[in-house]
C-alpha cells in the first residue's frame, strides 16, 4: 500500500534555523522538566494554546489549520476487499482546529512524548479522482467530494534526540521517529459525478460506500491519519527548530 501527499508549506523538508534562540510563542507556556505533574502541566498548557495556533504563526512557520490545505493528497491502496486509487489535487480539511487534547504522556528520560487527540467531526472538501474497486464493485469517477469523519481518536507519539547547535550554544529537539494510531466513530462519503455522471450508478455507489464505511475506512483511514500525523510532526519540528530545549522544559 502506498500513501502520499504534498502539503505546500508543510513539505517534509526541515528548515534548520541558526538564528538567535527564540522563546516559546507567548500563547504556549513552558513546563518545568522535573514537575511531578508534568503530564498535567503539558495538557493544561496545550489546551490553552490550541485556539491560538490554529490560525497559524509565520514567525514559527506554523501554517493556518482553519482550514488546512493539502496538495496532491491521496491514497493508492490494495487488498483482498478494497483496491482504491483516490487523489485530490487540492483538498481542504476543515475542523482540525476543533481538536480536543485529551491526554499527554511525556517521558523525558526515554525522550518519548505522546498526545491523545479527539475530533467530534471534520471533513475533507475538494475535487477528487478515483478508480479501483470496493469489495466486488468497480468504482471510477472525477468531481467534487465531501468525506466527513466523526468521533476521530488519534494517538500521536514521537521519539526525539537533543542536538547541540554551535552557533546558538544550546541543545535543540530533533524528532527521530513518529507514529499514529487512530479510531473512527463513523465516516460518510459523498462523491459527485461517479461513473461519468450516471446518477443511478453514482447514487448506488455512494449508498454502498456509506453502508460499508468500515471496510473503506480501513483502507483510506491510515492515509488520512498519516497526513494528520505528518502535519502535527511538522508543526512540532518547526517550533523546536528555533526554540531551545531549555526554553521548552524549564530547569529549576
Amino acid at each position: 500500500m502506498a500513501r502520499y501527499f504534498t502539503c505546500g508549506a508543510l513539505a517534509l523538508i526541515l528548515v534548520v534555523c541558526y538564528a538567535d534562540a527564540l522563546k516559546l510563542p507567548s500563547y504556549i507556556k513552558a513546563c518545568k522538566r522535573d514537575d511531578p505533574k508534568l503530564n498535567e502541566c503539558a495538557l493544561k498548557n496545550g489546551r490553552e494554546a490550541v485556539s491560538r495556533f490554529v490560525n497559524g504563526d509565520r514567525k514559527y512557520k506554523i501554517p493556518n489549520l482553519n482550514p488546512l490545505t493539502l496538495y496532491n493528497f491521496g491514497v493508492d491502496s490494495g487488498s483482498s476487499s478494497v483496491g482504491i486509487k483516490l487523489t485530490f489535487k487540492e483538498a481542504q480539511i476543515h475542523g482540525l482546529g476543533e481538536v480536543d487534547i485529551r491526554a499527554t504522556k511525556l517521558d523525558l528520560e526515554k525522550k518519548h512524548i505522546e498526545f491523545d487527540l479527539f475530533w467530534d467531526v471534520f471533513y475533507i472538501l475538494g475535487d477528487y479522482e478515483i478508480s479501483g474497486r470496493v469489495l466486488v464493485l468497480p468504482i471510477t469517477g472525477k468531481g467534487p467530494a465531501n468525506i466527513t469523519v466523526t468521533n476521530l481518536v488519534v494517538t500521536f507519539g514521537f521519539d526525539y534526540e537533543l542536538v547541540p547547535k554551535k552557533k546558538a550554544g544550546k541543545e535543540y529537539v530533533s524528532l527521530t521517529s513518529s507514529n499514529v494510531k487512530f479510531e473512527v466513530g463513523r465516516a460518510y462519503f459523498d462523491l459527485k459525478n461517479l461513473f461519468n455522471g450516471d446518477r443511478l450508478l453514482g447514487d448506488n455507489m455512494n449508498q454502498f460506500l456509506n453502508e460499508n464505511w468500515r471496510e473503506v475506512t480501513k483502507e483510506l483511514g491510515p492515509s488520512l491519519a498519516d497526513s494528520i500525523g505528518a502535519v502535527i510532526r511538522q508543526i512540532i519540528q518547526q517550533i523546536v527548530d528555533v526554540v531551545p530545549y531549555d526554553n521548552i522544559f524549564l530547569a529549576n
